[in-house]
């Protein structure tokens, strides 16, 4: 099949979180089974065109957005060596001066343009994918606009697939600043005037317009057919229970693997596990703490938000600082009280306390070095950080929510049985009694061993996820046809 994939974020070239490393990995899965797939996003001005090479291709076209005429370009590169894809340069749209991926102040319009450029790049490349498989909603109003296509149009008979990876997040616009009266009800074709861009829901109108919609992991998609946990979806959602799925995202172990990651000080397997401590050093010594391996680190390395249960740590952190931990805190905020929060108590338990913006080499470390790494997540459409962290032999402490349910089992001392720690509660007493139960295994060094060896032999790769995404693809094209399709119960 031709296969486009169309995101917003895409790792090496931008990403906030777990959607731009899937991108990054699950093209690729795909492609290894023998597809066509190529993948298009926006040419952000943080993205170092120095350090990675672009080649322009195609002329300067003129983009009519509600009437006003642009110039854009093209430009392709190659993802890891293997995939093509595109980019959107845009002065107007995405200025190469602008520092940040996303600005709300620029609201919708730039990812309007964005969806309505698709089209003219396809004219451009001269190739009709059979499948355009939209990521969030960054390019959610291409369901859309294919579904009103005259039935003559070249591109009428292209299936689409929606995967939703955090329905929290549904345009740059803030939705739920939006008026009752204003909001977007995902029917019809996207309105043209400008004006009334920012209240374009393009998540909403992606899950009611595309062939078939997914998300990341089975639970969540069972999460978002709740209407106190669907973030306002569930009145789209419910219609198209028949074709919506949850598939899990895998992990690439070609990057995420201990033994070849270039970021660490000392590379190790489970052959030559001991090694671990040597990053475990490494990590106390880079962040200023005593290094000593008595002391168990607690690892968390993501966004600093909400959703990512902070409020929790930081309702139990003086009790995590009596029973003598090391804890390390790697990841970006734009919450200046959890900045400030965690800035104050890195000044008063210098000894225990380590707080840094993320970097590639930091978060690598994190996951090598720590003992026990936290995700007790308020909701987690999937996450990644505990599938990593198994990789690295970190044990995860986590929430019992979304891809968190569907990956980590709860361990039980009498038959020795799960892969980390798992409380159910939101609250700082439940995730406290989850870490005391880890902690408690921790100084039990045999039975640790143990759980980090069972650990990092698991697998969660791509290969049956990306077989999954190829099911999905020939069931859309299937629905778009009008065709009878079924998946089966067990896939």
């Amino acid at each position: 099949m031709n296969i486009l994939m169309i995101a917003g974020e895409v790792a090496p070239y931008a990403k906030t979180g777990g959607l731009g490393e899937v991108m990054a990995a699950l093209p690729k899965a795909v492609h290894r089974l023998g597809h066509d797939v190529r993948v298009y996003m926006p040419l952000y001005g943080a993205i170092d065109r120095q350090k990675l090479a672009f080649v322009p291709i195609g002329k300067t076209l003129q983009l009519n957005v509600g009437g006003e005429r642009t110039p854009i370009n093209f430009s392709a590169s190659i993802l890891a060596q293997e995939v093509p894809i595109y980019f959107l340069e845009s002065e107007k749209y995405f200025p190469p001066d602008k520092a940040t991926i996303y600005d709300p102040k620029s609201g919708n319009l730039p990812f309007y343009a964005f969806n309505l450029s698709v089209f003219r790049l396809l004219e451009t490349l001269d190739w009709v994918p059979d499948i355009i498989h939209v990521h969030d909603w960054h390019a959610g109003l291409i369901p859309n606009i294919i579904k009103n296509l005259p039935v003559n149009s070249p591109f009428a008979g292209i299936a689409t697939v929606e995967t939703i990876h955090n329905s929290a997040y549904q345009s740059l616009a803030n939705q739920w600043k939006i008026p009752d009266e204003e909001r977007d009800t995902g029917k019809g074709l996207p309105p043209t005037e400008l004006a009334k861009v920012n209240y374009i829901n393009f998540l909403k109108r992606g899950i009611a317009n595309a062939d078939i919609v997914t998300t990341v992991s089975e639970q969540y998609a069972k999460d978002l057919l709740i209407p106190a946990t669907s973030h306002g979806l569930y009145d789209v959602l419910k219609p198209r229970a028949r074709t919506f799925f949850g598939i899990r995202n895998g992990v690439d172990y070609r990057q995420w693997n201990p033994m070849f990651d270039e970021h660490l000080p000392v590379n190790y397997d489970i052959e030559i596990l001991h090694r671990k401590y040597d990053n475990k050093r490494a990590l106390q010594h880079r962040l200023k703490l005593p290094i000593d391996d008595q002391i168990p680190i607690l690892g968390m390395n993501s966004r600093i938000t909400e959703q990512k249960g902070f409020s929790l740590v930081f309702e139990i952190f003086e009790r995590l600082m009596k029973k003598g931990v090391q804890l390390v805190v790697v990841g970006d905020s734009t919450s200046e009280p959890y900045k400030r929060f965690l800035t104050e108590k890195m000044k008063q338990y210098p000894g225990q306390v380590a707080y840094r913006a993320y970097s590639e080499e930091l978060g690598s470390l994190v996951y090598a070095g720590s003992d026990i790494f936290m995700m007790p997540s308020l909701f987690e459409p999937m996450g990644v950080g505990q599938l990593y962290s198994l990789r690295y032999g970190t044990i995860p402490v986590v929430r019992r929510t979304g891809g968190l349910a569907d990956t980590i089992s709860d361990y039980n001392q009498h038959n020795r049985t799960g892969n980390g720690f798992v409380f159910d509660e939101y609250t700082g007493d439940a995730l406290a009694e989850a870490l005391d139960r880890a902690l408690e295994l921790w100084d039990q060094k045999a039975l640790w061993w143990n759980l980090m060896v069972r650990a990092m032999a698991l697998s969660y790769s791509w290969e049956i996820p990306a077989k999954k995404y190829v099911r999905i693809y020939r069931a859309a094209i299937k629905e778009h046809c009008g065709a009878a399709w079924a998946i089966p119960k067990k896939w």
